[in-house]
């Protein structure tokens, strides 16, 4: 099942399972189908736990709280500041929610075909 990353990366934009290329991961906003529709890939051997929060947050940290900042700084009067405090806010939070489904999806996708699984310590 060797796929190339940037397939994989491209598949799970488009919320699709990594192998088929055509079966959609997602049976609701973050849940996972327990298998591919399309080509009945088990999908419940991996488990992206709070990887996408992870990366979806702290990119949107690193980009948004500048903009916020400098929207803030740039005007006098407290009312405009408060919103552009809110709007910077919000903006945030819509691209966390557009944001978390592909990620997730690639997350998965990834660490099913690297085989991934939970660590564990050799005795």
């Amino acid at each position: 099942m060797q796929h190339e990353t940037s397939e994989l990366i491209k598949s799970g934009i488009r919320l699709k399972c990594g192998a088929c290329e055509k079966g959609s991961l997602f049976r609701s906003y973050l849940k996972f189908y327990d298998s591919c529709p399309n080509c009945g890939l088990d999908l419940t051997v991996a488990d992206t736990a709070d990887g996408p929060a992870f990366f979806v947050g702290f990119f949107t940290m690193i980009v948004i709280t500048p903009l916020i900042l400098v929207a803030i700084l740039s005007f006098d009067s407290w009312i405009a500041k408060a919103i552009a405090f809110i709007i910077g806010i919000l903006t945030g939070v819509i691209v966390c929610l557009l944001l978390l489904p592909p990620v997730k999806a690639i997350l998965l996708n990834l660490q099913i075909e690297h085989n991934s699984g939970e660590g564990s310590v050799a005795s």
